[in-house]
């Protein structure tokens, strides 16, 4: 018997590769706000602005989700950190919302947080203790995180790495925007000294449903096998989409004026969600499954 799945954010990148890869057994719902062009094609939907409260709780009384994946959010943290009280809104008041309509339906609640919880200062980021962020962004990701846990306990957070892949028309990532500009002859920018464990949307998506198929409880690093440096990343992406001509700028933060901190290692501890069974995937291995069925560096 399939089990109905309510995406919020279906229409984002990580929306998108959660409804192309989604197993049998769900019955996927997705919703969006503006970027309907972003939604997985055939993906039923719904438009939905999570900062209603009523149409929200109307939508999830109508719905009546088995569970919800919320994925919806203010993500840029460069908007967060100008936009505080308009982020916030949406990034932990929604939150806290959809989260005491899943108690009140006894919906499972799986609730996307960020790497960006993290400070960057340590060698190896794991889920214990209580993290620092140190920018707007992740001060509200990890209030919402601490929101959902008070409210429904039995919910699973996914501390989510930086994500790359190709996905629909109305979404976009950094490796999208590299390829493009490479094959247009522009330079790319790329820190030597900001460390991340690069995630790909279809491996993503595998984390989210091994989390969802083993009713997982409790806060966990999602994130690739081995952390790399932005500019180690770049490199390796223009060998793998063969594109020798490939011009990448080396530079460290400093060099360069951030409108928002960004932490500088973001290495994630990975054995919690590889305890049920998720098995993350070194970079090579990702970019050459994308060079493999795109046509990008043909």
């Amino acid at each position: 018997m399939s089990k109905k799945l309510l995406i919020t954010g279906a229409s984002g990148f990580l929306g998108w590769h959660l409804c192309r890869h989604a197993p049998d057994g769900w019955n996927i719902v997705g919703t969006y706000h503006g970027n309907a062009s972003g939604l997985f094609p055939k993906t039923p939907a719904l438009q939905l602005d999570l900062q209603d409260k009523d149409a929200m709780w109307q939508a999830m009384k109508s719905q009546k989700p088995d569970a919800v994946l919320h994925l919806a959010a203010a993500s840029n943290p460069a908007h967060c950190e100008a936009n505080k009280a308009e982020s916030r809104e949406l990034n932990v008041e929604a939150t806290m919302n959809l989260a005491e309509f899943c108690a009140e339906l006894r919906s499972k609640l799986v609730f996307t947080s960020s790497s960006q919880v993290y400070d960057g200062l340590q060698a190896l980021n794991e889920e214990a203790p209580t993290p620092s962020p140190q920018n707007e962004y992740g001060k509200q990701k990890l209030e919402a995180e601490q929101r959902v846990q008070e409210i429904l306990p039995e919910a699973a957070i996914l501390r989510v790495a930086v994500m790359f892949g190709m996905a629909g028309p109305g979404t976009n990532n950094f490796l999208q925007q590299w390829l493009s500009a490479w094959q247009q002859g522009k330079e790319v920018t790329a820190f030597y000294d900001e460390i991340r464990s690069f995630l790909s949307g279809r491996s993503a998506a595998a984390g989210v449903f091994k989390v969802l198929e083993k009713g997982a409880e409790g806060v966990f690093n999602l994130g690739g096998a081995s952390a790399i440096s932005r500019h180690a990343f770049a490199e390796l992406a223009s060998t793998v989409f063969e594109l020798p001509a490939a011009k990448i700028i080396r530079k460290s933060q400093q060099e360069v004026q951030l409108t928002s901190f960004r932490p500088a290692n973001l290495t994630m501890s990975l054995e919690k969600i590889k305890g049920l069974g998720f098995q993350p995937a070194e970079p090579w291995e990702e970019l050459a499954w994308l060079r493999k069925y795109t046509s990008y560096g043909s």
